[in-house]
């Protein structure tokens, strides 16, 4: 059904990847322990080489960022969100996007803060797009 919306509705590119990535993969919360940890390792690397941040520089201190990103991840609204879809949140936070409010790194190395934030502003955009939709299979007009 998610195809078929895409194809007859409008979209920016942003939203068009958004759809893309949302297909791609399981949601974070359906991962095994195992495939969690390789995710934020996956996660914590991306985003530094994105933003340009560090990556904790002992593999204890990078222990308990994981730990408390899936943490962050699960227990605050995101567990719904699959790997390339975090991935994208912070593409788009590095391009020059009109839809996404830019979030400034903050900090010495990758951190739960910056995490939260970048995926704070892609969930508004993925709830705009699902409201989009919802509008469009209600008959209302975009």
């Amino acid at each position: 059904m998610l195809k078929d919306l895409q194809d007859i509705t409008q979209m920016t590119l942003a939203e068009k990847m958004i759809c893309k990535a949302r297909q791609i993969g399981f949601s974070f919360s359906q991962l095994d322990d195992d495939d969690k940890r390789i995710a934020v390792d996956q996660i914590m690397i991306r985003a530094a080489a994105i933003c340009g941040c560090v990556l904790p520089t002992t593999e204890f201190f990078a222990t308990f960022i994981a730990e408390e990103i899936s943490i962050f991840i699960l227990e605050f609204g995101y567990e719904e969100l699959t790997l390339e879809e975090i991935l994208l949140s912070f593409r788009l936070n590095a391009k020059d996007n009109a839809d996404i409010d830019y979030v400034s790194f903050v900090g010495n190395c990758i951190n739960v803060d910056y995490v939260a934030k970048v995926l704070g502003r892609y969930n508004i955009q993925r709830k705009l797009l699902d409201r989009k939709f919802q509008n469009k299979i209600d008959g209302y007009e975009l």
